[in-house]
């Protein structure tokens, strides 16, 4: 938990892999879709909270695949700061 906490910060853009059933002539095949969100918050006691494409919620949590997209213009310039 800590490591993804460390790891994310707020405004930062992820997605993260989903796996879901898509049917087709022959039956159903396993697909992965990679979903856009926003790291709304991060705590050293929580898992990360990021806001879906589609406006749900969702607790990033250790088993999850996801990938980063793009930091936040506040950890860069905190960064550039330092």
């Amino acid at each position: 938990m800590s490591s993804i906490s460390t790891t994310l910060a707020s405004g930062d853009v992820i997605e993260i892999k989903y796996r879901a059933w898509r049917g087709c002539a022959a039956g159903a095949d396993l697909v992965d879709r990679w979903v856009p969100a926003e790291i709304l918050e991060t705590r050293s006691d929580a898992h990360p909270l990021a806001r879906l494409a589609d406006g749900q919620i969702t607790e990033i949590r250790s088993y999850m695949d996801w990938r980063l997209i793009a930091r936040s213009s506040n950890v860069a310039q905190r960064r550039l700061a330092a």
